[in-house]
């Protein structure tokens, strides 16, 4: 079988839909719940990419029964042999698009107190990650959900150390004319 090429987002749903059959919907809310710290997926790019893994023939849809119009996707056989395929294969290297960290290269050009309520953004960013990824009690062996909610506060609680040394840095800096 030839390799599938497909955006993350589309592995993202794809992976998901391979747990279980689930809508859109219900995919966005799973993502809310787990990669948004890190794979932050929005509708807009989520139902185009369902499409085109319903057009690959990787995933069925059915209509849901009742009031609300919804189409519950399910993995086909091909595209669990895809997933199983694209899992072990090495993963591409990271791309961090931060839009605040972009604002702050260019921000020299006004003066250290224009940064401060960048850092202070990132500050709160890095705390609502910690609010949302706390570990719960849970018995038995860590799963991977408990990893990747273990990275996450990892990376949220260096994202704060940074900003008290970015603060503290700017804190000194003198003022652009």
């Amino acid at each position: 079988m030839a390799r599938i090429e497909l955006t993350a987002t589309a592995w993202t749903a794809l992976g998901f839909i391979a747990v279980r059959p689930r809508s859109g919907y219900e995919i966005k809310q799973a993502c809310a719940e787990t990669v948004d710290a890190f794979w932050g997926v929005s509708y807009a790019q989520l139902y185009p990419q369902l499409k085109r893994l319903q057009e690959d023939g990787l995933i069925t849809g059915q209509e849901s029964p009742g009031g609300r119009r919804q189409v519950i996707w399910q993995a086909t056989e091909s595209g669990r042999r895809a997933l199983d395929e694209w899992l072990v294969q090495p993963p591409a290297a990271p791309q961090l698009r931060d839009e605040a960290l972009l604002k702050l290269l260019f921000v020299q050009s006004l003066s250290p107190a224009h940064a401060l309520p960048l850092i202070r953004a990132k500050r709160r960013e890095f705390e609502a990650w910690i609010a949302q990824f706390t570990p719960e009690e849970t018995e038995g062996a860590p799963g991977p959900a408990d990893l990747l909610h273990s990275y996450a506060l990892t990376m949220a609680r260096a994202g704060l150390a940074w900003c008290d040394t970015a603060e503290e840095s700017l804190s000194g800096a003198p003022e652009n004319p």
